[in-house]
C-alpha cells in the first residue's frame, strides 16, 4: 500500500475563529485565525451496530439450519447418517459457529463489503483509505467475531475485528464524500510537476 495517500481519518478540515490581538499600533483589534483539525470520521457504533449484529445473527441461524440439514441430507445419502450420532451437541454447535459463523462474513464482506445485516440498513465496510479491504484484512474480522464477548467490544468507537483488522464500518452515504474528501486533499497537497499549468492558492 502506498504511504502517501490520504487515509480517511488524516482528511483534514479548516475553521476560522475571531480573536482579539493588540496592532503595531498597540490598540486591541478582532482578528481571523484559520487553523485545521482532522475529521471527524461518522462510524457507525452502538446501537445502530448492534443493531445489524442482530439482524446478522438471524441469518446466521437460518444459513447454520439449512448447512445442516444439507449436510445431512448428503451424509445420509451415502450411508455416514450416524456419522455425528456420538458427537457430544455442544461440540458440534462450537464446530459451526467457529466456521458457518465467520465463513458467513468472510463470504459476503469479501465480494459486497457488507453482511446482510449491513446491506439491509445501508452500511459497509472499508479500510483505512475507503476502499474494499483486502481479502487478509476481511479473513482477520471475519475469525475475529469468534472471540468471547467480542460483539460487546461494537458499543465502543470501534469493534476490536474493526481495531485488529484496520477495518472501519461507516454508511453508505458517507463514503462518497470521504472518496471525494480523500482525493481533494491528495490533490491539493502532490507536488507540481516541471511544466505543469496547476496552480496551487
Amino acid at each position: 500500500m502506498n504511504e502517501s495517500r490520504t487515509k480517511i481519518t488524516e482528511i483534514k478540515e479548516y475553521y476560522t475563529v475571531k480573536r482579539k490581538e493588540k496592532n503595531q499600533a498597540g490598540e486591541m483589534v478582532e482578528v481571523d485565525k484559520t487553523f485545521w483539525r482532522y475529521k471527524e470520521i461518522n462510524y457507525v457504533k452502538g446501537w445502530p451496530r448492534f443493531g445489524h449484529f442482530l439482524l446478522d445473527r438471524v441469518f446466521y441461524y437460518i444459513i447454520a439450519i439449512l448447512f445442516g440439514i444439507t449436510l445431512g441430507g448428503i451424509l445420509g445419502f451415502f450411508g455416514y447418517a450416524n456419522l455425528f450420532y456420538n458427537i457430544n451437541d455442544r461440540f458440534l454447535d462450537l464446530i459451526f459457529y467457529c466456521t458457518v459463523y465467520p465463513g458467513y462474513y468472510l463470504l459476503l464482506e469479501s465480494t459486497s463489503q457488507a453482511s446482510l445485516g449491513k446491506l439491509i440498513l445501508g452500511r459497509v465496510v472499508v479500510d483505512e483509505y475507503g476502499e474494499k479491504p483486502r481479502f487478509k484484512q476481511i479473513l482477520g474480522r471475519s475469525f475475529a467475531r469468534i472471540v468471547p464477548f467480542e460483539p460487546f467490544s461494537c458499543f465502543g468507537t470501534l469493534g476490536w475485528h474493526d481495531e485488529w483488522s484496520k477495518t472501519f464500518v461507516i454508511r453508505k452515504k458517507d463514503l462518497e464524500e470521504l472518496k471525494v474528501l480523500v482525493r481533494l486533499q491528495e490533490y491539493l497537497t502532490e507536488e507540481p510537476k516541471l511544466g505543469s499549468d496547476k496552480i496551487f492558492l
